[in-house]
């Protein structure tokens, strides 16, 4: 699955709403860093060519130039994009006498000096005069044609200006006004489309230069006719950012007690935009999963397809809350697809004497935290994102997720309660306790896969000091406490899972 194959349905009638309401002209899109707000916006767009023409900056390109530069750099960006919006540009005749008048006024020191040049010469030879007048003359006729606008050419000679020189250019209020007529052009060649420009990951541009590019794009230059009208007259500016980072960066330039609403209410017409990206994975994860192809060193080849339920929905399970806590990014999924899946395979002792293994890849925890590691990119990210799980989300409410509760928290206590239960399955009950929360679980650990695997089954949860053994384990009394600090067990779980693997390569 690529990101072509992921639907964006449900976000894009909610941007679509919010995108077309009366008057929002300004629009701040804000999203965390690798969420795949380009991908929305590039896809959203490309589905409505008959409603919007747009126009995309990118000033993270922008890092190594000069504040001076800023303004000339977006009008290059700017101009180069319209070039491929087949515009008509106009070319203006100048009136000869009119040029002779401009090129008599701004160059009358050369005159006085080539006619002077040639007094002396009047009474004996009256050529020399005649010939400085052709000179003159010719002289108009040169500059007729150099003052003559040709819009067309100015651009060209602008873009080509910063496509082969670095550094400052002269502000040009010429090329200004000219991408401002282009685009009213632009508009009443596409009456019915309304003209966006997008400016995209602002908060990874230089901090000086974001706080430039957003005073550019909030002010009106004085030839607009509406005051209010945006910068060259587009009918709608996107700012896509994460707005948190932009309000740090504020705060870290300008004080902490600096009110920051104040500042970015005139970036925006109505309510900043929270892309939900948890939106877009829910409504794609199955697809992602079954997109998973794990290749074991025997050879063999796992797919989620036709996978049982526990594996499949724990995977979902601890993906979206990833995704809810802002863990994981749409980026990081898209390179784990990439990338081939390899998991090694090892052999665990499952008792003191070694008389009992099982195989990793064949006990569903261990296959979930080695995916998941990867999807991370690597272990010790894994176990950030889990700690940053535990801020998020300290307890849950496992009561509500009956399906498979009991395998998910069984499986999961098993390694965490590794020391004690060496992983040996039989009819013995086991009991975890963990006084920091309070808690004591009972569960036991079944084969699985031939005697080639394991399995966690929770049986009961209750305070720490409670008796666990008191009454049947009917499913109603499962859950004699129900805040579960599933993610703190997942952490315990998952470091042991480190160690055993390591302890039995």
């Amino acid at each position: 699955m690529g990101f072509k194959e992921l639907s964006i349905e449900v976000e894009s009638n909610r941007f679509l709403k919010h995108l077309d309401i009366v008057d929002n002209t300004r629009i701040i899109f804000s999203g965390i860093f690798g969420i795949g707000k380009t991908y929305f916006l590039n896809k959203l767009f490309e589905s409505k060519t008959e409603e919007y023409e747009t126009i995309r900056i990118n000033p993270v390109n922008y890092t190594v130039s000069q504040n001076s530069d800023i303004f000339e750099l977006i009008k290059f960006d700017i101009g180069f994009q319209l070039f491929s919006k087949n515009l008509n540009f106009e070319k203006f005749e100048i009136n000869k006498e009119i040029a002779g008048e401009y090129f008599l006024l701004n160059h009358y020191k050369e005159i006085i000096q080539l006619l002077i040049s040639n007094l002396s010469k009047i009474d004996r030879r009256i050529g020399a005069v005649v010939s400085s007048i052709n000179q003159l003359n010719e002289k108009i006729e040169e500059y007729k044609e150099n003052i003559e606008t040709n819009e067309q050419k100015e651009l060209e000679e602008f873009l080509k200006v910063f496509a082969n020189k670095k550094g400052t250019s002269r502000e040009e209020n010429s090329i200004t006004e000219l991408l401002n007529k282009l685009i009213t052009s632009l508009k009443q060649n596409n009456p019915n489309k309304k003209i966006v420009l997008i400016i995209d990951d602002l908060d990874r541009v230089d901090p000086e230069h974001i706080f430039i590019i957003l005073n550019i794009f909030s002010a009106h230059l004085d030839f607009y006719d509406h005051i209010g009208e945006n910068k060259f007259g587009f009918d709608k500016i996107i700012l896509v950012c994460d707005i948190n980072n932009i309000r740090g960066i504020f705060h870290s330039k300008y004080g902490s007690n600096i009110d920051f609403s104040g500042y970015i209410d005139k970036f925006y017409t109505h309510d900043i935009f929270e892309y939900n990206f948890t939106n877009i994975i829910s409504q794609n994860l199955g697809k992602f999963l079954e997109s998973i192809k794990v290749s074991a060193d025997n050879g063999n080849q796992i797919t989620f397809k036709n996978h049982n339920g526990y594996f499949v929905s724990e995977l979902k399970f601890i993906l979206t809350h990833l995704i809810k806590a802002h863990c994981l990014s749409m980026r990081s999924l898209i390179n784990f697809l990439k990338s081939d899946l390899n998991i090694s395979q090892t052999n665990i002792k499952i008792d003191k004497f070694g008389s009992h293994n099982i195989n990793s890849n064949y006990t569903d925890i261990f296959l979930i935290f080695k995916i998941l590691s990867k999807i991370m990119n690597g272990e010790h990210n894994f176990l950030m994102a889990l700690d940053k799980l535990i801020r998020y989300k300290p307890a849950i409410h496992f009561f509500d997720r009956k399906q498979y509760s009991d395998v998910s928290l069984g499986n999961l206590v098993m390694l965490a309660d590794f020391k004690n239960s060496n992983l040996f399955p039989g009819e013995e009950k086991y009991i975890y306790k963990i006084k920091d929360f309070n808690i004591s679980i009972s569960y036991e650990i079944n084969y699985t896969s031939g005697r080639y695997g394991i399995i966690g089954k929770m049986l009961r949860v209750m305070d720490y000091d409670g008796d666990i053994e008191a009454t049947s384990y009917d499913y109603n009394s499962r859950y004699l406490k129900t805040q579960i600090p599933y993610f703190q067990i997942a952490k315990n779980a998952f470091h042991n899972c480190r160690y055993i693997l390591q302890e039995d390569s």
